[in-house]
């Protein structure tokens, strides 16, 4: 795992395999980009070869911080092994993870409410 900085963006580039063994390092990793880069951080994920749900909490956890000052994480060049599981938990649609490097809105989260008298919902 290698980053380095330019201008406004820092990139990550990661290799092998993101578990709950390795996540916390990639997680401290695009942490330090994101207190240097001023726009964002691209993650490389061209040499991953293995993600868990450890892996996504990082990136969605990452997406969240960036968000919050107006950033972008851009997850860039995934794997077919690492698509699938953006695929599988329909979260591709948060991040760049199709591998075009282009930008997305910052991630925007909001609390859904039950609709009133809906069967099962909380009221």
């Amino acid at each position: 795992m290698t980053s380095h900085g330019s201008g406004s963006r820092a990139t990550v580039f990661l290799v092998g395999e993101i578990d709950a063994d390795t996540a916390p390092t990639v997680g401290a990793v695009v942490e330090d980009c994101l207190r240097r880069a001023t726009d964002g951080v691209d993650i490389e994920l061209t040499g991953v070869s293995f993600c868990d749900a450890s892996g996504l909490n990082v990136f969605l956890a990452a997406a969240l911080t960036a968000a919050a000052d107006g950033r972008r994480i851009r997850l860039r060049h995934a794997t077919p092994a690492v698509r699938r599981l953006f695929d599988l938990t329909g979260t591709a649609s948060l991040l760049d993870a199709a591998g075009t490097g282009a930008s997305v809105p910052p991630l925007r989260v909001a609390r859904r409410s039950p609709r009133a008298g809906a069967a099962g919902g909380l009221r």
